[in-house]
């Protein structure tokens, strides 16, 4: 700080969240300054790299040490009113370094005292109506409450969402499922009608009844899904203790930039029957939704892609609603064979543990504590059998054989039937009937022996 405070020659002050968390005694390393002159002279011989931001409006970004630093030129002549085009009153207060003097035109320090969010202006969020997620976001960080003024402004204005470039929205929303109780932000965004701007296909679930525990909609089973998720997670090591670790570090690897799995699964959970609303149908034991882990599977990639998600991301998320019934349709048989397994696994891979855990989410939403100490004994057997079998025994994961040599055996050219035999000789293994390359080789003979 004491370099910038050298090199200005007009006023300087430290303004925005930095200052905020700064009077709350909260860590924060992004650093925001207001300087009232041209911040390149701030900048020229800074033994750090910087860049222009946004250089029409200003704004530069130095890097210090793990401080991310952003200097800005005023957007008004004085500082009440460049202040006044600030979001909230606690993010609208500023620090004189050389007077050393906090200044608040607009009750910041009194709110932040009361842990109230007030919007500052009534035409704040028209003017950027991503300030509308920033509310909950903010609101669920600090643990604060929205006004009522606030939260009606953020009721009317939120239909301009669908304006705000996908990737804007995509960091907001990453923002707000990264914090471990995501489901409060998305629950009063669901009660105020502006969860169905950004995610319409949940909204549709609304008055739709299944029979689930506690008599609620599909719309209130998604965000009871995404709720019992959150109460799992923090409790693996007592579910699965002898995978916990591993678990933990699955869900912490980075899908894509800033994105993690956790976070992935997260929204699946919010989102994993969008596929019943138009695969419903009304038969006399009552309603039936067949195929809509499939369709929703579809929908989900759409929603990725929407929501500014990237090709994994979002391929991520559309493979985790797309399968997340596989788990309770192998509860409901008297015996999981190996094989049966195995296909799961060397279908889903790692993210079958993804599904897993959403499975069990999806039971707790479902049937309450029942219905997730009824899945759980499943799901612990699928994890053991995947760390503890499946990984190290590679007959499960490969055939023994492959497209080339089963080609040669055949007398076969490229074609679906070379992939049919290798499904059929890895089936083979899994069961324990093949179990090395001879018996491969005449396992293959027979098939062409009995192929039609």
């Amino acid at each position: 700080m004491a370099f910038f405070q050298a090199r200005a020659k007009g006023e300087l002050y430290l303004v925005g969240g930095f200052l905020r968390d700064l009077l709350l005694s909260r860590d924060s390393k992004d650093l925001d300054l207001l300087y009232f002159g041209d911040p390149r002279i701030l900048l020229e011989g800074l033994p750090r790299s910087w860049f222009p931001l946004d250089p029409s409006r200003g704004i530069f970004r130095a890097i210090w040490d793990e401080y991310q630093v952003d200097i800005a030129a005023p957007r008004a002549q004085e500082l009440e009113e460049d202040l006044k085009e600030r979001d909230f009153t606690v993010n609208a207060m500023a620090f004189s370094l050389s007077q050393n003097s906090l200044i608040d035109p607009w009750g910041g320090r009194e709110d932040l005292k009361n842990k109230r969010l007030r919007v500052l202006t009534p035409w704040a969020f028209r003017e950027d109506p991503l300030r509308v997620l920033r509310t909950f976001r903010l609101a669920l960080q600090l643990g604060f409450s929205p006004t009522y003024d606030t939260l009606d402004l953020a009721e009317r204005w939120a239909g301009l969402l669908v304006n705000v470039a996908s990737e804007r929205i995509r960091d907001e929303i990453s923002l707000i499922l990264a914090h471990p109780q995501s489901s409060k932000a998305f629950l009063a965004m669901g009660s105020l009608g502006i969860l169905g701007v950004l995610l319409p296909e949940v909204e549709k679930g609304q008055g739709i009844l299944q029979g689930k525990w506690g008599g609620i909609d599909l719309k209130g089973h998604l965000l009871a899904s995404l709720w019992a998720l959150e109460r799992l997670l923090p409790f693996l090591e007592s579910f699965f203790p002898h995978y916990a670790p591993k678990l933990r570090g699955l869900l912490g690897e980075e899908v894509e930039g800033g994105v993690s799995k956790e976070k992935v699964l997260k929204l699946a959970s919010l989102i994993h029957d969008i596929g019943k609303p138009s695969t419903m149908v009304k038969r006399p034991e009552g309603l039936t939704f067949w195929g809509h882990d499939r369709e929703g599977g579809e929908q989900a990639k759409e929603i990725g892609k929407r929501l500014g998600f990237g090709t994994r991301a979002s391929d991520l998320l559309a493979l985790l609603v797309e399968h997340h019934m596989w788990i309770h349709l192998l509860a409901r048989q008297e015996l999981v064979t190996k094989r049966a397994k195995g296909r799961f696994f060397r279908h889903l891979g790692k993210k079958g543990l993804l599904v897993g855990l959403l499975s069990l989410a999806d039971a707790l939403a479902s049937s309450g504590e029942r219905g997730f100490f009824y899945l759980l004994p499943h799901v612990r057997d699928m994890f053991s059998f995947y760390y503890d079998t499946f990984l190290s025994d590679t007959k499960l994961q490969r055939p023994l054989l492959d497209g080339r040599e089963v080609m040669k055996i055949l007398g076969l050219s490229p074609g679906p039937m070379v992939g049919q035999a290798l499904r059929a000789l890895l089936e083979a293994q899994a069961e324990g009937k093949v179990n090395n390359r001879k018996e491969a080789v005449a396992f293959v003979k027979n098939l062409g022996r009995t192929a039609p």
